[in-house]
């Protein structure tokens, strides 16, 4: 029994990186102006994501997001992934619901051999069945790598003395396609649930595991003019 317990958490922890931020669109009161996040997944270790969106009143349901993403390690800051960005619902009819997303992100990667500085972008659509209680879905997105800046330690150049610092562009990307899900818990709690796969595109190479897979839990905070 120990052993299969420690080959399920190793496939697990072993899942790709977590990508789009789940929304059920329909358990979002009016009232309920701002969410708080926290998504649990793997990013070349196990880390946390947090984040805070707010809804906007427009002419279609918009969310501005901001999450920030840190491994759980020994040193938190070392490595992280920062997006801004938001999400909009383009159609809705009969509880069949089509949205998308974009984020534009800034990380950061370290070993002993180099540090590593990327921005790049993140676009996602959704298409799928929304109740207030609960919502399936799937997705389709592509997370891009728009440029890289390498900063190689003394111990990679006096190894390799012809290697270059600098900035590299156009260095790859992710395809990710899968289900999501939530359950709406009370009136303000959302939990959530997705899984898919990734395929490499450009300079990238697939993961050992190319599947990711997270689990997240949503607080929608009322405005101070509801109550």
């Amino acid at each position: 029994m120990k052993i299969i317990t420690i080959f399920l958490l190793t496939i697990l922890f072993n899942l790709n990186v977590v990508y789009a931020q789940t929304t059920n669109w329909r358990s979002i009161e009016d009232s309920q102006k701002s969410l708080v996040y926290l998504n649990l997944g793997y990013d070349f270790g196990l880390t946390t994501k947090l984040g805070y969106a707010h809804k906007l009143d427009a002419f279609r349901p918009i969310l501005l997001m901001a999450d920030y993403s840190f491994p759980m390690g020994k040193t938190l800051f070392d490595d992280f992934k920062f997006r801004l960005g938001g999400q909009i619902e383009i159609f809705n009819k009969n509880h069949f619901s089509f949205s998308a997303q974009y984020f534009a992100i800034v990380r950061r990667q370290q070993t002993n051999l180099v540090r590593q500085l990327g921005v790049g972008s993140e676009v996602m659509v959704a298409l799928g069945y929304y109740k207030p209680k609960w919502h399936l879905a799937i997705e389709l997105g592509y997370d891009k790598s728009l440029a890289t800046h390498l900063k190689h330690s003394d111990k990679m150049t006096s190894n390799f003395p012809e290697i270059k610092d600098g900035w590299f562009y156009n260095t790859g990307g992710q395809l990710f396609y899968g289900l999501q899900g939530s359950k709406t818990l009370g009136e303000n709690m959302e939990i959530s649930l997705k899984i898919g796969a990734t395929n490499a595109r450009g300079k990238d190479e697939n993961a050992l595991l190319p599947y990711y897979a997270q689990l997240g839990i949503t607080y929608r905070v009322k405005s101070k003019s509801s109550k």
